[in-house]
């Protein structure tokens, strides 16, 4: 570390650095376009909310060099304003302890342990796809957040979750992510109420006991290979630390994937002819002649183009780290507990990088494009030692989840015209997406040899209580 880095002071830095406004609803009406409009003001730029401050990073190697440096920028999830989400689990940890949890799961959740994982999500899906109402509406945001709790709970977990449960997660899911940004993005100053407490501490409550029932009811894999597994062993049965772990797979496994399949329903309203396109690939996968073992993603390259434009357009516009002292970034100085914001979505934006920015294009994706566009060029799972342990997790349920849904279900959107609202979250979701799922005609059959677990179906009028989206108008306030 230079002199002027260690003092947090930098070379030539003259002055005030310049300040540029934004409000708060408007970046989270267009996070990725504000991002866009900040980065022509060049490669650092200092933003101000109120009295919030932060520091966007907009040159590439300053974005990694921020995202790869622990010892200087702390991620989010240690803050201490988050300790009663993060505790003593994955997120909340650092340094050594960090790496060492990791390094206990990481058997489970890579590539060589996964070869059923796509065969599983497609077996368990038919079943919570099956609960989905087809007389009414629904809010495919909620439907979306339990279809994925139930999958990482059986799939990845190896448990399982009432259905009680995995409505009441899919519920709290939207008030813990909101109240934890509201948390981070106030901890300077604790005598500002927090909004929406007593809905935040409720749903961390919902959070503790699905990560109870995870654990008392986990089935081992029969080799002890099962993540749930390697944490217990690692732990030596201290049930405290597995349940803070459990915490954590719970809350990363099920927000951003439902931001995911919740924006991709979007897209699958909007774009009829790609909803045909994804279900004739599905068909193909899933059909009766398809192999028990067939179901795997690279077959799949029209769905996995999908989802990935999907992120591009809507994933997480912002990784956000907080410095432990002042350092100086791109020629300004940037004071100790600062926030220091990546914008993920101005690069996915990037007109030098996609062609036409602004539109939805999943073609882009094709293996066939010219020149071929590199996944890893959209920071889906983050970067540097924060980089999401369960990506190869994710990279076959979304796709896999998403092929169930088509296979069965038409999508068409309850009010064509009708506003959707970008939610304040961690990962910002399609807030009031009122959409009719209707069962395909004929209902597409079961291939042989792949039998679904014999579950119960609960009564549909155990769920119709769960608040349904508020009707919306183009003059509604945003």
């Amino acid at each position: 570390m230079s002199d002027e880095e260690g003092s947090g002071k930098c070379p030539g830095a003259n002055g005030e650095s310049r300040v540029t406004y934004s409000r708060a609803l408007r970046f989270w009406l267009d996070p990725a376009n504000l991002a866009v409009k900040l980065r022509r003001a060049g490669p650092v730029v200092r933003t101000k909310n109120g009295p919030a401050v932060a520091f966007q990073m907009n040159d590439p190697s300053l974005i990694r060099k921020v995202g790869c440096t622990e010892d200087t920028f702390q991620f989010w999830g240690a803050d201490p304003s988050l300790r009663e989400v993060a505790g003593r689990g994955l997120p909340g940890s650092e340094g050594q302890a960090h790496r060492d949890r990791r390094a206990v799961m990481r058997p489970a959740l890579s590539a060589p342990h996964l070869t059923d994982l796509g065969t599983s999500v497609w077996s368990r899906a038919r079943g919570l796809l099956a609960e989905i109402p087809a007389d009414r509406p629904v809010d495919m945001r909620f439907e979306m957040g339990r279809l994925v709790s139930g999958l990482v709970a059986e799939c990845v977990l190896n448990s399982a979750l009432s259905s009680d449960t995995l409505s009441a997660l899919s519920r709290a899911r939207s008030a813990l992510s909101g109240g934890m940004i509201w948390k981070y993005a106030l901890a300077p100053w604790p005598w500002v109420p927090v909004p929406r407490q007593r809905a935040f501490r409720r749903a961390v409550a919902t959070l503790h006991e699905a990560a109870r029932e995870v654990y008392d009811r986990h089935q081992p894999s029969p080799d002890g290979g099962d993540v749930v597994s390697l944490l217990k062993r690692a732990s030596g049965d201290d049930q405290d630390v597995v349940l803070h772990d459990l915490h954590a797979l719970l809350l990363a496994g099920i927000e951003a994937t439902t931001g995911t399949l919740a924006w991709s329903c979007y897209e699958l309203g909007r774009h009829p002819e790609h909803q045909e396109a994804l279900r004739a690939e599905a068909d193909a996968l899933l059909g009766p002649e398809a192999s028990a073992d067939a179901v795997r993603t690279d077959l799949m390259p029209r769905t996995t183009g999908f989802i990935r434009e999907v992120t591009r357009m809507h994933g997480i516009p912002f990784l956000v780290r907080r410095t432990r002292h002042a350092t100086c970034l791109g020629g300004q100085t940037v004071p100790a507990r600062a926030v220091v914001t990546l914008p993920l979505g101005a690069l996915r934006r990037d007109p030098a990088r996609y062609a036409r920015p602004d539109d939805f294009d999943p073609l882009r994706w094709s293996p066939d494009a010219s020149p071929p566009l590199s996944p890893n060029a959209l920071f889906a799972y983050g970067l540097g030692p924060r980089y999401c342990p369960g990506a190869a997790v994710a990279d076959i349920l979304v796709p896999v989840a998403l092929a169930s849904l088509v296979h069965a279900r038409t999508l068409r959107m309850a009010r064509p015209g009708g506003t959707v609202r970008v939610s304040l979250e961690l990962t910002p979701t399609p807030r009031g997406l009122s959409m009719v799922a209707a069962p395909r005609e004929p209902s597409p059959v079961r291939p042989p040899g792949r039998s679904v677990p014999d579950r119960s179906v609960p009564d549909r009028s155990r769920r119709t209580n769960h608040p349904r989206p508020t009707p919306l108008s183009e003059s509604d306030p945003l």
